[in-house]
Order: structure tokens, then C-alpha cells, then sequence
């Protein structure tokens, strides 16, 4: 991955191929990105230039025979480790190596992939990623080896969030690593990392990409006209990712599924609800995260949209817009309020492995009582 094939962040970009050039690069970064804004993007690219034999001015040369494994993610000096579920064949904890055919296959499509969508490539079902103690050791017993080539050792952890406790193994080694060893943890929530890991890292805060470097990558890459590429840049409120969803229609599915439950919903508790709950808890625990957030993000932008008095143009696509409007006519800010809280705190309860069927049923009827009383 070269820097060139990151969008936007040219100010990240340049602050990272400056510390390189000065060789003033810190042992532990912590990329804090928001979701689609090309956190993992960056981190390989700039594991790319540290590898690189022959970097230029911005870029590492993309030619040189260790650009060329990088780029292949084969390089035996950079190291990756992302949340994994374990193999039915596993005899014991998985670790990110059993997965490293599916890791090259799936960045290799699209370094913006989100954590649902490579659970999904892995074939997850109903369970949800995690980073092992047996990971933490890996990493551990990796860092402390030579460098094959005699530079930097590298160790990319994307979705730090998952290490949860066991961060706690790599305390040690984060804070006194062996030298040229660069560790780089990219999360998307600050808070669900261990204080004592942020304590021993230098943060970099990726932001939200222009809308004018979505547009033109959508145009470039998408064959989307410039009219509709700007249209949905706006609407992907600087995630990149979700502007591609929206360029290849792949985000339709959750709208149609909002705008069924909230009809079930409103009819209370009859089969049609039941049979949706049933359906939906099917489709396993990532997928009724990914549902809780777009939903979330909806209510969120039909509140602006009701606060500002239409004002505000929300966040939303040509489709959806239809949905916010009804929201905002028939359902009061406070109850639009109150369907947020709910959305969150079902979001938390799903998060920390409840019953998801029980958590569905139980918000589908707080639904129910809140849009009656609107």
C-alpha cells in the first residue's frame, strides 16, 4: 500500500513520511480514526515506507523488492493482528495467522473494510471477533526476534478495541520495545481501550475525509458522475466506506429493514414482529450491530433535521430521505429523543453478548409504547 492510494489526509500523510525521513518514529501509535477514514489504509502504507529500500520525497517507490512483499502483505517484518473467531476444526484459541489467506484476499479488495464486513468474510455467523491471550503472546515472542532485513519490525493491530483485558500482556512491550520496532493499533473508540495502553502511545486523530476528496476518488473510480458523486460525499459525512456502499446501492438493505420494523412495530406485538425478531437474530450478532448503528445514525439525523426546522440538510441518501421526513412529521423531538436512548443502550447490551433475541423483542416494544404516545 502506498501513501497515494490513501484518500485525502494529505496532513497525515506528510507528518508520517516526516518522522520517517528524520527517523524520529515512535515505538507505539495509537491511529484513532472515525469509521471510514482510512485508519488501516494509512497504517500500511506507512508500514510500506519504513520497509521501502528506495523511498522518495512522499512515497515509498512501490518497485524495490520489499514494497513488493509489503504490497502483498507477505513482507516478514510486518506483522498483523485483528480480531478472529475460532476455526470448528480448532483444537484451541484462534490467533490472526489462521486467518492470514483471508486477511491478504480481503484488504487486498478494500483496505477500508469494516470490522462487520471482515467477520462476515470469515464466515463469523453469531460470533463476534476478539484478540486472543495466545495473539498477545504471539506478538509478544514475534517483536522480541531479530528483524529478518535489519530495519523496522512492524506490528499492525487493527480494531485495538478487541483487546480488551489482554492488552494488558503487551504493557511490557509497548513501553520498552526491542530497537527499530514499531507498534501501530488502529480503534475507532477511544474508550473501549485500556487507559494504560493509551498512557504508553502517541495518538494520531485521523479525521473525517473532505468532501471534495470523496468526490473525486467516487468519480475517478466509481464511473459516478460529478453531480451524484458530491451528492453522496455529503451524504457519507467523511466515510469513505460508506460512500462506496452508497456508489454500489449496498446500504438499500437496512433501509428497507428500518422502515418494515418501525411498521411492526407500530402494530405491536403480532406475528409479523415475532417472525422479524426471529429472522433478524438470525442473521447473527454483527449484523444487528451494523443494523443498531445505521439505525441509530438515522433518528440522529431526522433530530437535526426537526431541531434545525429543515434547515439542515441531513446526512442521508435520496432514498432514505423519505424516512426522515416522516420522522421528523410524526414523531415529537422528545420521543425521537427517547428512541436514540433506547437504540444505545440495546447497542450496549448487544455489544456485551445479551440474549440478542430478548434485546430485540424488549426494544420492539419500548418502540411500540413510544410511537404510540406521539
Amino acid at each position: 500500500m502506498q501513501f497515494k492510494q490513501v484518500v485525502g489526509q494529505e496532513e497525515i500523510k506528510q507528518h508520517l513520511v516526516q518522522i520517517a525521513k528524520e527517523e524520529r518514529v515512535p515505538h507505539a501509535q495509537l491511529f484513532l480514526s472515525h469509521p471510514g477514514t482510512g485508519g488501516l489504509t494509512l497504517a500500511l502504507a506507512f508500514a510500506q515506507y519504513l520497509v521501502c529500500e528506495n523511498p522518495t520525497e512522499t512515497d515509498s517507490c512501490g518497485l524495490c523488492p520489499a514494497c513488493i512483499r509489503a504490497e502483498k502483505m507477505i513482507h516478514p517484518d510486518i506483522h498483523f493482528t485483528y480480531p478472529v473467531i475460532r476455526k470448528a476444526s480448532a483444537n484451541r484459541p484462534p490467533i490472526s495467522s489462521d486467518f492470514a489467506e483471508e486477511w491478504r484476499k480481503e484488504i487486498d479488495k478494500n483496505s477500508y473494510i469494516t470490522e462487520y464486513e471482515w467477520l462476515q468474510a470469515i464466515q463469523s455467523e453469531n460470533k463476534q471477533g476478539n484478540i486472543t491471550r495466545e495473539e498477545a503472546n504471539q506478538i509478544i515472542e514475534k517483536l522480541n526476534l531479530q528483524s529478518f532485513e535489519g530495519g523496522y519490525k512492524i506490528q499492525i493491530i487493527w480494531m485495538a478495541e478487541n483487546l480488551a483485558e489482554v492488552g494488558n500482556a503487551l504493557l511490557k512491550l509497548i513501553e520498552e520495545p526491542a530497537g527499530k520496532t514499531v507498534i501501530l493499533l488502529i480503534a475507532e473508540n477511544q474508550e473501549a481501550i485500556l487507559p494504560t495502553i493509551i498512557s504508553r502511545t502517541q495518538i494520531i486523530k485521523i479525521p473525517k475525509i473532505k468532501e471534495s476528496e470523496i468526490a473525486a476518488h467516487l468519480h475517478q473510480n466509481f464511473n459516478v458522475n460529478q453531480e451524484k458523486s458530491k451528492q453522496i460525499a455529503y451524504i457519507s459525512d467523511g466515510n469513505y466506506r460508506k460512500a462506496q456502499l452508497l456508489a454500489l446501492g449496498e446500504l438499500d438493505e437496512f433501509g428497507e429493514e428500518l422502515k418494515n420494523w418501525f411498521v411492526y412495530c407500530l402494530n405491536g406485538p403480532a406475528p409479523d414482529l415475532m417472525k422479524w425478531t426471529e429472522d433478524t437474530h438470525g442473521k447473527g450478532r454483527e449484523y444487528i450491530k451494523k443494523f443498531f448503528d445505521y439505525a441509530i445514525n438515522m433518528f440522529r439525523e431526522a433530530l437535526v433535521y426537526k431541531y434545525s426546522k429543515k434547515q439542515i440538510q441531513p446526512h442521508v441518501s435520496e432514498s432514505e430521505f423519505p424516512t426522515v421526513r416522516a420522522l421528523n412529521k410524526y414523531i415529537s423531538y422528545k420521543s425521537l429523543e427517547e428512541i436514540i436512548d433506547r437504540f444505545e443502550e440495546s447497542a450496549y447490551h448487544i455489544e456485551r453478548n445479551s440474549n440478542a433475541k430478548i434485546t430485540l423483542l424488549s426494544l420492539s416494544i419500548r418502540l411500540n409504547k413510544i410511537l404510540r404516545a406521539s
